[in-house]
């Protein structure tokens, strides 16, 4: 067999592993660390699809290959519904990654969108739609993924399914026991009981107003950990 090996002699691999439904999480689980801490292993991620979990491998040569597949042969039996190593012969060149902007498919190519210019972000099933300037994209991506890009200062997440930057908020109300943030374009969001605090803080900090009808609360007057604590207590 020849061996694919990069610009430092190492012989490269990608695992790719499709888990068995019926293992039980803990199996699951030790078997990813075991991959993931091995001090071959150079990166790895969990992805949907076709498999579970895809890592890289470096080693010296085809042998420690063969010795590395007989270990994995007893856990991979119970855990592995099934898996693929393939050998890296070729590398593209590294995209650089824009921290500033998300960009989103349109006609056949990618437009590239400032984070600045970005409203809102809402799930939508296995995709999340870009809102900016009353246009919107859909995007193949996770809310954490698009979230993990988006400036921290700029972005709250105010629940799973919704995104929002900071000034689009117009105002936060608490409307039948739900706190609920009004947005710019006369939407409205539901503000998740986990991320409520945070919200109110920003809100309060950026100018904008709260109001707590069941408290008779506007804005300053009352903490907002207050506002918490008796949002829990209903």
């Amino acid at each position: 067999m020849k061996q694919a090996k990069g610009s430092s002699g190492e012989l490269r691999t990608i695992l790719c592993v499709e888990f068995d439904r019926r293992a039980t999480p803990s199996e699951v689980s030790a078997l990813k660390r075991a991959l993931r801490e091995s001090p071959n292993c150079i990166h790895s991620i969990e992805v949907t699809g076709g498999f579970d979990l895809i890592a890289e491998y470096a080693a010296t040569g085809i042998g420690w290959y063969k010795t590395w597949l007989a270990e994995l042969a007893e856990p991979f039996a119970r855990v592995v519904n099934r898996y693929e190593v393939s050998f890296v012969f070729g590398r593209a060149p590294k995209r650089f990654i824009d921290e500033d902007a998300v960009w989103v498919p349109e006609n056949g190519g990618f437009t590239r969108i400032d984070s600045k210019l970005i409203d809102k972000v809402v799930a939508e099933g296995d995709y999340v739609r870009i809102h900016s300037q009353d246009q919107s994209w859909m995007l193949h991506e996770t809310m954490k993924s698009v979230f993990r890009r988006l400036p921290a200062t700029d972005f709250i997440r105010v629940h799973r399914s919704t995104i929002v930057r900071f000034p689009f908020i117009s105002r936060v109300v608490r409307e039948d026991g739900h706190w609920v943030a009004h947005l710019l374009d006369g939407t409205k969001t539901p503000v998740a009981r986990s991320h409520v605090l945070e919200t109110l803080e920003v809100v309060r900090s950026r100018g904008r107003s709260f109001e707590d009808p069941d408290t008779q609360t506007r804005s300053a007057p009352i903490k907002v950990a207050q506002i918490e604590a008796r949002s829990a207590m209903r």
